[in-house]
Protein backbone atom coordinates (compact mmCIF):
# COMPACT_ATOMS: atom_id res chain seq x y z
CA UNK A 1 0.00 0.00 0.00
CA UNK A 2 1.34 3.39 -0.95
CA UNK A 3 0.46 5.79 1.84
CA UNK A 4 1.11 9.45 1.24
CA UNK A 5 0.63 12.03 3.94
CA UNK A 6 -0.44 15.32 2.47
CA UNK A 7 0.15 18.42 4.60
CA UNK A 8 -2.14 21.39 4.14
CA UNK A 9 -0.50 24.60 5.30
CA UNK A 10 -2.40 27.48 6.82
CA UNK A 11 -0.60 30.74 7.48
CA UNK A 12 -1.79 32.59 10.56
CA UNK A 13 -0.55 36.09 11.31
CA UNK A 14 -0.73 36.33 15.08
CA UNK A 15 0.63 38.67 17.75
CA UNK A 16 3.61 37.37 19.65
CA UNK A 17 2.80 34.93 22.48
CA UNK A 18 -0.91 34.66 21.58
CA UNK A 19 -0.88 30.88 21.73
CA UNK A 20 1.93 30.59 24.30
CA UNK A 21 3.53 27.95 22.09
CA UNK A 22 6.51 29.37 20.26
CA UNK A 23 7.69 32.47 22.12
CA UNK A 24 9.85 35.29 20.76
CA UNK A 25 11.70 37.74 22.98
CA UNK A 26 12.09 40.65 22.91
CA UNK A 27 9.11 41.86 20.87
CA UNK A 28 11.04 44.95 19.73
CA UNK A 29 14.76 45.10 19.03
CA UNK A 30 16.76 48.35 18.91
CA UNK A 31 20.17 48.69 17.26
CA UNK A 32 22.42 51.69 16.65
CA UNK A 33 25.04 52.56 14.05
CA UNK A 34 27.89 51.95 16.50
CA UNK A 35 26.46 48.55 17.43
CA UNK A 36 25.21 46.76 14.34
CA UNK A 37 24.64 43.41 16.00
CA UNK A 38 21.65 42.22 17.99
CA UNK A 39 19.97 39.04 19.16
CA UNK A 40 16.54 37.68 19.90
CA UNK A 41 15.43 34.33 21.26
CA UNK A 42 12.97 31.76 19.92
CA UNK A 43 11.59 29.31 22.51
CA UNK A 44 9.67 26.17 21.56
CA UNK A 45 6.97 25.55 24.15
CA UNK A 46 5.11 23.00 22.04
CA UNK A 47 5.30 19.21 22.27
CA UNK A 48 6.68 18.83 18.73
CA UNK A 49 9.89 19.99 17.01
CA UNK A 50 9.37 23.21 15.03
CA UNK A 51 10.78 24.26 11.68
CA UNK A 52 11.69 27.95 11.98
CA UNK A 53 12.36 30.53 9.26
CA UNK A 54 13.41 34.16 9.84
CA UNK A 55 12.76 36.79 7.17
CA UNK A 56 12.53 40.58 6.99
CA UNK A 57 10.05 42.95 5.38
CA UNK A 58 8.92 46.57 5.58
CA UNK A 59 5.61 48.04 6.67
CA UNK A 60 4.00 50.45 9.08
CA UNK A 61 0.67 51.30 10.67
CA UNK A 62 -1.45 54.17 9.38
CA UNK A 63 -4.98 55.26 10.25
CA UNK A 64 -8.09 56.11 8.27
CA UNK A 65 -10.33 59.14 8.88
CA UNK A 66 -12.06 57.31 11.73
CA UNK A 67 -8.81 56.43 13.50
CA UNK A 68 -8.91 52.76 12.54
CA UNK A 69 -5.41 51.34 12.10
CA UNK A 70 -4.37 49.49 8.97
CA UNK A 71 -1.04 48.00 8.01
CA UNK A 72 0.67 49.48 4.94
CA UNK A 73 3.11 47.31 2.97
CA UNK A 74 3.06 48.93 -0.48
CA UNK A 75 4.33 52.46 0.18
CA UNK A 76 7.45 52.64 -1.98
CA UNK A 77 8.29 56.19 -0.92
CA UNK A 78 8.33 55.34 2.78
CA UNK A 79 10.15 52.09 2.12
CA UNK A 80 12.91 53.83 0.19
CA UNK A 81 13.33 56.40 2.96
CA UNK A 82 13.06 54.26 6.10
CA UNK A 83 13.43 50.55 5.31
CA UNK A 84 16.37 48.55 6.65
CA UNK A 85 14.82 45.21 5.64
CA UNK A 86 17.22 44.56 2.76
CA UNK A 87 20.26 45.24 4.94
CA UNK A 88 19.60 42.73 7.73
CA UNK A 89 20.86 39.16 7.96
CA UNK A 90 19.82 36.50 10.47
CA UNK A 91 22.10 33.70 11.74
CA UNK A 92 20.71 31.08 11.60
CA UNK A 93 17.93 31.93 9.17
CA UNK A 94 16.45 28.42 8.99
CA UNK A 95 16.60 25.83 11.76
CA UNK A 96 14.69 23.09 13.58
CA UNK A 97 13.93 23.73 17.24
CA UNK A 98 13.44 20.69 19.46
CA UNK A 99 10.64 20.50 22.01
CA UNK A 100 11.42 22.74 24.98
CA UNK A 101 14.56 24.09 23.30
CA UNK A 102 15.55 27.69 22.69
CA UNK A 103 17.63 29.27 19.95
CA UNK A 104 19.42 32.61 19.95
CA UNK A 105 19.14 34.28 16.54
CA UNK A 106 21.86 36.82 15.79
CA UNK A 107 21.17 39.80 13.55
CA UNK A 108 23.69 41.85 11.62
CA UNK A 109 23.05 45.18 9.91
CA UNK A 110 24.98 45.56 6.64
CA UNK A 111 23.96 49.15 5.95
CA UNK A 112 26.05 51.86 4.26
CA UNK A 113 28.08 54.09 6.58
CA UNK A 114 26.68 57.29 5.09
CA UNK A 115 23.01 56.81 5.98
CA UNK A 116 21.04 59.94 6.84
CA UNK A 117 20.34 60.57 10.50
CA UNK A 118 16.99 59.01 11.41
CA UNK A 119 15.44 55.78 12.69
CA UNK A 120 15.08 53.01 10.12
CA UNK A 121 12.98 49.94 10.70
CA UNK A 122 11.91 46.51 9.47
CA UNK A 123 9.55 43.70 10.47
CA UNK A 124 11.14 40.50 11.72
CA UNK A 125 8.93 37.67 10.43
CA UNK A 126 9.50 34.46 12.37
CA UNK A 127 7.55 31.59 10.81
CA UNK A 128 7.15 28.26 12.62
CA UNK A 129 5.47 24.99 11.70
CA UNK A 130 5.59 21.49 13.14
CA UNK A 131 8.41 19.47 11.61
CA UNK A 132 7.16 17.40 8.68
CA UNK A 133 7.33 13.61 9.14
CA UNK A 134 8.78 11.48 6.33
CA UNK A 135 6.56 10.07 3.56
CA UNK A 136 5.39 6.54 4.40
CA UNK A 137 5.33 3.79 1.76
CA UNK A 138 3.16 0.69 1.81
CA UNK A 139 1.96 -2.12 -0.45
CA UNK A 140 -1.17 -0.47 -1.84
CA UNK A 141 -2.28 3.07 -2.51
CA UNK A 142 -4.15 5.30 -0.10
CA UNK A 143 -3.91 8.92 0.82
CA UNK A 144 -4.45 10.50 4.22
CA UNK A 145 -4.33 14.19 4.99
CA UNK A 146 -2.99 16.00 8.01
CA UNK A 147 -3.14 19.73 8.60
CA UNK A 148 0.09 21.53 9.39
CA UNK A 149 -0.45 25.05 10.71
CA UNK A 150 2.13 27.68 9.95
CA UNK A 151 2.40 30.61 12.37
CA UNK A 152 4.01 33.89 11.37
CA UNK A 153 4.88 36.14 14.30
CA UNK A 154 5.88 39.75 13.69
CA UNK A 155 8.34 41.64 15.87
CA UNK A 156 9.96 45.03 15.36
CA UNK A 157 13.52 45.98 14.44
CA UNK A 158 14.59 49.63 14.77
CA UNK A 159 17.97 50.97 13.66
CA UNK A 160 18.91 54.41 14.99
CA UNK A 161 21.47 56.50 13.10
CA UNK A 162 22.86 59.78 14.41
CA UNK A 163 20.60 62.38 16.01
CA UNK A 164 17.12 60.86 16.17
CA UNK A 165 14.04 62.93 16.97
CA UNK A 166 10.31 62.45 17.18
CA UNK A 167 7.36 64.66 18.01
CA UNK A 168 3.61 65.12 17.93
CA UNK A 169 1.76 68.28 16.93
CA UNK A 170 -1.96 68.10 17.67
CA UNK A 171 -4.13 69.84 15.09
CA UNK A 172 -7.50 69.37 16.77
CA UNK A 173 -9.61 67.14 19.01
CA UNK A 174 -13.24 66.37 18.21
CA UNK A 175 -15.85 64.61 20.33
CA UNK A 176 -19.09 62.96 19.28
CA UNK A 177 -21.76 61.54 21.58
CA UNK A 178 -23.98 58.58 20.71
CA UNK A 179 -26.78 59.13 23.19
CA UNK A 180 -28.58 55.87 22.43
CA UNK A 181 -25.51 53.79 23.25
CA UNK A 182 -24.13 56.13 25.91
CA UNK A 183 -20.79 56.38 24.12
CA UNK A 184 -18.34 59.23 23.63
CA UNK A 185 -16.00 59.08 20.62
CA UNK A 186 -12.89 61.24 20.79
CA UNK A 187 -10.68 61.74 17.73
CA UNK A 188 -7.31 63.48 17.93
CA UNK A 189 -5.93 64.64 14.59
CA UNK A 190 -2.15 65.18 14.70
CA UNK A 191 1.07 65.45 12.74
CA UNK A 192 4.00 63.14 13.41
CA UNK A 193 7.19 65.22 13.56
CA UNK A 194 10.89 64.37 13.54
CA UNK A 195 12.89 61.69 11.76
CA UNK A 196 11.75 58.73 13.86
CA UNK A 197 8.49 56.94 14.69
CA UNK A 198 6.57 57.87 17.82
CA UNK A 199 6.71 54.89 20.18
CA UNK A 200 4.86 55.71 23.34
CA UNK A 201 1.55 55.98 25.14
CA UNK A 202 -1.58 58.05 24.62
CA UNK A 203 -3.27 58.97 27.91
CA UNK A 204 -6.87 60.16 27.71
CA UNK A 205 -8.76 61.60 30.68
CA UNK A 206 -12.24 62.98 31.21
CA UNK A 207 -12.77 65.50 34.02
CA UNK A 208 -15.96 67.05 35.35
CA UNK A 209 -16.56 70.78 35.88
CA UNK A 210 -14.73 70.67 39.24
CA UNK A 211 -11.60 69.17 37.66
CA UNK A 212 -12.17 65.72 39.13
CA UNK A 213 -11.13 62.84 36.88
CA UNK A 214 -14.11 60.58 36.13
CA UNK A 215 -12.79 58.37 33.31
CA UNK A 216 -9.36 57.54 31.90
CA UNK A 217 -7.65 55.34 29.34
CA UNK A 218 -4.02 54.59 28.41
CA UNK A 219 -2.90 52.95 25.19
CA UNK A 220 0.65 51.92 24.29
CA UNK A 221 1.02 52.46 20.57
CA UNK A 222 3.21 53.58 17.68
CA UNK A 223 2.74 56.19 14.97
CA UNK A 224 4.86 56.46 11.84
CA UNK A 225 3.00 59.14 9.86
CA UNK A 226 0.39 61.85 10.41
CA UNK A 227 -2.56 60.04 11.96
CA UNK A 228 -5.82 60.16 13.89
CA UNK A 229 -6.02 58.62 17.35
CA UNK A 230 -9.52 57.40 18.22
CA UNK A 231 -10.75 56.63 21.73
CA UNK A 232 -14.17 55.41 22.89
CA UNK A 233 -15.59 56.01 26.37
CA UNK A 234 -18.69 54.65 28.06
CA UNK A 235 -20.38 57.74 29.52
CA UNK A 236 -23.74 56.15 30.30
CA UNK A 237 -23.18 56.59 34.06
CA UNK A 238 -22.07 60.22 33.92
CA UNK A 239 -24.56 62.86 35.11
CA UNK A 240 -25.52 65.86 33.00
CA UNK A 241 -22.92 68.58 32.87
CA UNK A 242 -19.90 69.96 31.04
CA UNK A 243 -16.76 67.83 30.83
CA UNK A 244 -13.18 68.30 29.66
CA UNK A 245 -11.29 65.73 27.59
CA UNK A 246 -7.49 65.78 28.02
CA UNK A 247 -5.35 63.84 25.53
CA UNK A 248 -1.62 63.44 26.22
CA UNK A 249 1.13 61.85 24.10
CA UNK A 250 4.20 60.64 26.05
CA UNK A 251 7.24 58.61 25.00
CA UNK A 252 6.81 55.96 27.68
CA UNK A 253 6.13 52.26 27.20
CA UNK A 254 5.95 49.45 29.76
CA UNK A 255 7.38 47.00 27.23
CA UNK A 256 10.29 49.16 26.00
CA UNK A 257 13.12 50.61 28.07
CA UNK A 258 13.47 54.39 28.29
CA UNK A 259 16.95 54.27 26.75
CA UNK A 260 15.60 52.62 23.58
CA UNK A 261 12.80 55.11 23.01
CA UNK A 262 13.37 58.29 21.00
CA UNK A 263 12.27 60.89 23.54
CA UNK A 264 10.12 64.01 23.27
CA UNK A 265 8.41 66.34 25.73
CA UNK A 266 4.81 65.38 26.56
CA UNK A 267 2.20 66.92 24.25
CA UNK A 268 -1.28 67.69 25.58
CA UNK A 269 -4.48 69.16 24.22
CA UNK A 270 -8.06 69.44 25.47
CA UNK A 271 -11.63 69.81 24.30
CA UNK A 272 -15.01 69.96 26.04
CA UNK A 273 -18.39 68.28 25.65
CA UNK A 274 -21.72 68.49 27.41
CA UNK A 275 -24.26 65.90 28.54
CA UNK A 276 -27.79 67.26 28.73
Amino acid sequence: MLKIRVFLLSILFLPVNVLAQVTIAPTNLFLEENSRFGTFMVINGTNTPQEVTVEFSFGYFATDEDGNKNFVTDDETMEQEYSIANNVRAFPQNFVLATGARQIVRLRINAPRDLEEKTYWARIETTTTAESPPVELGASESVSAEIGIKFKQITGLFYKVGNTTTGIEIDNITSDINREEGKLFVKTNFQKLGNSPFLGTVNSRIMDSSGKEVLNSSLSTSFYVNSIHAQEFDISDLPNGTYTVNVEFVTERNDISESDLVQMSPVTSTTTFSIQ
